[in-house]
């Protein structure tokens, strides 16, 4: 059975709640700090996506949100102890997930950068992307294509399994680069999270048609919480019981939508967003999960 823990905060809070019992924050630091080994961050980065995945000595990230937010993605790199990146996934090549990407890329040694195999007819001509581009030439490196079945699995010297990653989607070609997302579902030990990026629902449809696993406890809701995404079907496939959702405080877009949060309640998961809760923290020993927040307005 998973372990759902709601943090109230960073730096304040005495407790923290579970169903009904109240459990001391003391316990779950204590879990963060002797137990979990897998630290998940969805970064705050205003109206974009930004995901850091840290177990061991490896890291990845997911997206990084627009240009100027390079340097407090950097910053927050450095503070956790990040000096190399074994993986990069660019979900797709829209300024709010991968605007400070070419930054990064320059700053921090890099192994592997995924991101989908867009139409010719699509493939973007912005300075942002361009400089993404660039950036990889500069290190000698090239992408490479987001195949859905394809594993990849964290480095480990030790003796427990470490976590891998599935690359579920793009599953087809598609109209526009929102469905072009790259989707993958990272399982370690017992506990699992899909990140979906800008995914709509006809993506969604496509993945659950080609048979793919995506049940999770954890969901990175599509598209900052559309409703455009996170289709009914979808969210019942993937059952989660704690859904992220990656947003900024009044956007002009109305994220996340009152109908995804209807469907995320109704199904009695619970939910944290960056406009609401600032950056949250997921943890887990590969058996029990736990989340904090950086505040706590929800």
């Amino acid at each position: 059975m998973i372990l759902v823990i709601l943090g109230i905060g960073f730096f304040y809070s005495a407790y923290l709640e579970l169903g009904t019992d109240e459990i001391p924050e003391s316990a779950v630091n204590n879990f963060i700090a002797k137990d979990a080994d897998l630290a998940i961050h969805f970064i705050d980065v205003g109206q974009g996506d930004c995901s850091l995945v840290i177990w061991e000595d490896n890291a990845m990230l997911i997206d990084c949100g627009e240009r100027e937010n390079s340097d407090k993605v950097l910053k927050y790199l450095e503070k956790q102890g990040v000096k190399k990146l074994d993986y990069i996934i660019a979900t797709h090549p829209h300024s709010d997930h991968i605007g400070g990407m070419g930054d990064i890329i320059s700053a921090v040694e890099v192994d592997k950068v995924i991101a989908p195999r867009v139409r010719s007819d699509l493939t973007p001509t912005t300075k942002t992307y361009e400089r993404f581009i660039q950036s990889l030439r500069d290190k000698g490196k090239k992408l490479t294509a987001a195949k859905p079945g394809t594993t990849y699995t964290f480095e480990t010297d030790g003796e427990k399994k470490p976590p891998s990653f599935e690359v579920l989607a793009p599953v087809a070609d598609y109209d526009d680069l929102n469905n072009y997302s790259v989707v993958i579902r990272l399982d370690y030990g017992t506990t699992s999270y899909l990140f979906t990026g800008d995914a709509e629902s006809k993506a969604e449809k496509g993945i659950l048609k080609s048979g793919a696993d995506v049940d999770a406890d954890v969901m990175k809701m599509g598209h900052h919480g559309s409703s455009t995404s996170n289709s009914g079907d979808y969210l019942e496939a993937v059952s989660p019981d704690i859904c992220i959702i990656q947003c900024g405080v009044g956007n002009s877009y109305g994220h996340p939508h009152a109908e995804t949060i209807e469907k995320i309640e109704e199904m009695g998961a619970k939910w944290y967003s960056n406009d609401r809760n600032g950056t949250i923290i997921v943890y887990s020993d590969g058996e029990s999960i736990q989340v904090k927040t950086e505040k706590n307005n929800g």
